[in-house]
This record gives C-alpha cells, sequence and structure tokens, in this order.
C-alpha cells in the first residue's frame, strides 16, 4: 500500500456533475477534511423501552481546507465573479490583471474536490457540488499567506481512479512581501492580519440521502489587523466614525502580486495598556466591500 497524499479540483458546468477534470492545481494544501457525517437524531416513543431509537436522515458533507496561496485562482470561488484583462498587451503580453469580486448573484460557482488517498491500490474520495461557505485569509510575521475555506457540498462517493496532476512550486506569498496601505498611508508596523467572507448559504431539502442545492444569502465581511501603536493616528479614525479604504498587498514582483481591498471600512480599535512589553493595538475592521486584484502570468481565472 502506498498513500498518495494530495486534493485537487474541478469547476462544475452542471451542480453535482463531476468535470471531466478534477486534476486542477489548488495550492500548497496544509489539511483537508471532508467532513462527512450522518444526518440523524435519536427518538422516544410510547413503545414501553427505556431505550432511545437512533434514526438516520441522509448524509452531509462539508469539506474544509487550508492552503498557501501561490495565486488568487482559486479564491475565486468565494466571491463569485472574476474579471480578466491584459494591462499592457503590447509591452507586457503574459502579465494577466484579474479583478475578484463579490458576485450579485445568490448561486455561486461549484466545483468538485477531489481527495486522492491510496496510490496502489488506487483509491480516493470526490466531493461533489461543493460551493464555498467561507473563506479566511491571514498571515502572521515571517508566515506564508494562508487561505482557509469551508465549503457546503451536495455529496461524495469513492473513486478508483486518480488523475496526473501538474504541480505549481511557485513559492506561496509571504507576510515579508506585504505593503498595507490604511486611509492612504503606508503602515509599516502590521505584524499580522485576517480577512473573512461568509456566504451563509442556505440548503435545498434533501432528495434521497442527499441535499437538492445550496444558495448563498447576505454575504458577511470582516477583517482585523494587529499594529503596532506608535501614535494616535489609528485611534482618532475610530473616535472621528470616520470610513476609509484598507490595501494589503503581497508582492513577488511589480507583475506579480495579490492585493486584497478593504473598502469604506468602520474600525474598532483595542488598545491595552500594559505593564510590560510592546505597546500594541488590534484594528477590527468592518468592510462595506471587499475585493482582490491579482496580476500573474495566468490568462484565465
Amino acid at each position: 500500500m502506498s498513500f498518495r497524499r494530495l486534493v485537487t479540483y474541478g469547476e462544475e458546468t452542471d451542480y453535482g456533475v463531476a468535470p471531466s477534470d478534477v486534476s486542477q492545481w489548488i495550492g500548497l494544501v496544509q489539511t483537508f477534511n471532508g467532513r462527512v457525517e450522518q444526518a440523524g437524531d435519536e427518538i422516544a416513543a410510547l413503545d414501553a423501552e427505556r431505550l432511545k431509537r437512533p434514526v438516520v436522515w441522509g448524509i452531509d458533507v462539508s469539506p474544509t481546507l487550508e492552503y498557501y496561496v501561490q495565486n488568487a485562482k482559486f479564491l475565486k470561488y468565494a466571491f463569485g465573479k472574476v474579471t480578466t484583462q491584459q494591462p499592457d498587451p503590447t509591452n507586457l503580453p503574459d502579465v494577466y490583471e484579474h479583478t475578484l469580486e463579490i458576485s450579485p448573484d445568490y448561486v455561486l460557482p461549484s466545483i468538485t474536490l477531489l481527495e486522492h488517498r491510496i496510490g496502489n491500490p488506487v483509491h480516493g474520495f470526490q466531493y461533489l457540488g461543493c460551493k464555498v461557505e467561507s473563506l479566511e485569509l491571514s498571515w502572521d510575521e515571517d508566515g506564508f499567506l494562508s487561505a482557509s475555506m469551508e465549503f457546503i457540498a451536495q455529496k461524495a462517493e469513492k473513486v478508483t481512479s486518480l488523475p496526473s496532476v501538474t504541480t505549481d512550486d511557485t513559492e506561496p506569498f509571504k507576510a515579508s512581501q506585504k505593503t498595507v496601505t490604511i486611509n492612504g498611508a503606508e503602515n509599516k508596523y502590521v505584524t499580522s492580519g485576517r480577512v473573512s467572507i461568509t456566504n451563509n448559504h442556505v440548503k435545498y431539502p434533501r432528495s434521497g440521502d442527499w441535499i437538492q442545492g445550496a444558495i448563498a444569502d447576505r454575504v458577511d465581511l470582516e477583517a482585523s489587523l494587529d499594529v503596532f501603536y506608535v501614535d494616535s493616528s489609528l485611534l482618532e479614525l475610530m473616535l472621528n466614525k470616520t470610513p476609509f479604504d484598507v490595501s494589503i498587498k503581497f508582492a513577488r514582483s511589480e507583475n506579480d502580486y495579490i492585493e486584497i481591498q478593504l473598502l469604506q471600512c468602520y474600525v474598532s480599535v483595542e488598545a491595552e495598556l500594559p505593564a510590560e512589553g510592546e505597546l500594541m493595538q488590534t484594528l477590527n475592521l468592518r468592510p462595506s466591500n471587499v475585493k482582490i486584484v491579482a496580476r500573474d502570468n495566468i490568462s484565465s481565472y
């Protein structure tokens, strides 16, 4: 027996139907959990017994994964909308700019996730009808940009054939490559942060064991930044109730970057005064919108 630890995906044309190509690279996946569970209960009846009766209504499937981000392509499934253009096709024919936005459509795209588990004898599990329920982008000082995703899936099934996969050896984006701009001014004192999107899907009723689909509801947007306290400017933004924009840009080069844009944010600032140690502050941000602008050599997301 040989293990084959790998997770890939393919974009579905029809919800819950696996595409012909499920070998697409996600990123440097660190953890994956298929989270397949029986949906059931224990019931009591007027049957002269002390024992309850276990019942099963169906199967719930809600995979999770965490990976280090090499490009923004897989992130599009949390946003739902992507547009691509060439900023300078004459002088930069291999550079493409992708803008990821919160989709106005309540039906988000679905994918099939493929868990490559055993290489010999071959088998794995595929998770069909996966829609991104939540995304959290985070980074710590001296770490990589990490993405954690939770999905709502329709069903899971075992497969006994696994595709060949072309890996991507590009180094993930690092915290040391970031530039953070708050209210138009660069801030060099941000140590860590997180940005989250939750799509709040509502599940359709089951047909047999499996749900028939899921539709997104109103989206929740949150973010936080941990910053060294060097002046009162950020506290003043809170006190003045001033909305402002935040840009967090991870750049490997001028035309190879991911920029997270937090638009029209309000902030609550936690700035404890400790008896010793560094003075820090945490910015809890409530953005009105979130976008990602990325440049790379990928022609289409």
